[in-house]
């Protein structure tokens, strides 16, 4: 498998590469020992729960892994198994970003858990982004894990980010409510896919309004006479 040119000795990157289960084999063979990638992006493949098994056991050979990479695949509930055990094994991994899969109420629970449970105090909260998969009613779904786990759905854009939980939870779980099940007319930005902005318009040139007034008519002059007594060099106007 020839090497994604996104890669550097930091990152190994295989998005966008149609990837399919058998695909990975060679993967694993090529990539052997302890390894120094801190991201590792499987995102828009074709990968199911078993292709995840190998992006898994090469995850556990990078033990600086801060973030990982694996939405717009075909990943379940099984998978949701693995990537919990991947969370107890890294705990202090900052994101993961599994939206646009097939995972269930039931996994994400199982996989929230492990990662809340997991991670250690006074590290910044994990980044979990589960929006777009296959949960109903996620609102009942969150206040659920609310009320046993240290969650925060983010909605203080402000204060919450990627690093910092202004309520000092655990895990943030952005977007949570929007699942395929929702029929939201607007949503956050497609991961993998920078948000767009419409064009600006130029701004509108004030209409110039035409004057047809009449020309001014220079006003009439009383002629000029010589000023009585004088000697006929000194002027008044009249």
């Amino acid at each position: 498998m020839a090497a994604n040119t996104g890669n550097t000795p930091y990152r190994l990157n295989y998005s966008r590469r149609r990837l399919i289960d058998a695909d990975l084999r060679k993967l694993q063979a090529e990539l052997k020992g302890d390894l120094l990638f801190e991201e590792v992006d499987f995102s828009q493949n074709e990968l199911s729960s078993t292709g995840l098994r190998a992006v898994l056991e090469l995850c556990k050979r990078c033990p600086k892994l801060r973030i990982l990479k694996l939405f717009k695949n075909r990943i379940d509930d099984v998978g949701a198994e693995g990537l919990a055990e991947l969370c107890k094994l890294i705990p202090r991994i900052e994101e993961m970003h599994l939206s646009h899969n097939h995972m269930t109420a039931a996994g994400v629970i199982k996989l929230v858990t492990a990662a809340e449970q997991a991670r250690p105090p006074h590290v910044s909260p994990l980044w979990l982004r589960l929006e777009q998969n296959d949960v109903l009613d996620p609102d009942r779904v969150f206040d659920q894990m609310k009320s046993e786990l240290s969650v925060c759905k983010r909605t203080d854009e402000v204060r919450c980010t990627v690093r910092v939980c202004c309520q000092k939870n655990k895990v943030h779980l952005p977007f949570f409510h929007l699942q395929r099940s929702c029929r939201a007319g607007a949503g956050p930005p497609r991961e993998g896919y920078p948000a767009t902005q419409a064009p600006r318009l130029p701004p509108a040139v004030p209409t110039r309004s035409v004057s047809h007034a009449k020309p001014e008519v220079a006003p009439e002059q009383k002629p000029i006479q010589p000023a009585s007594g004088g000697d006929g060099c000194a002027w008044d106007i009249a």
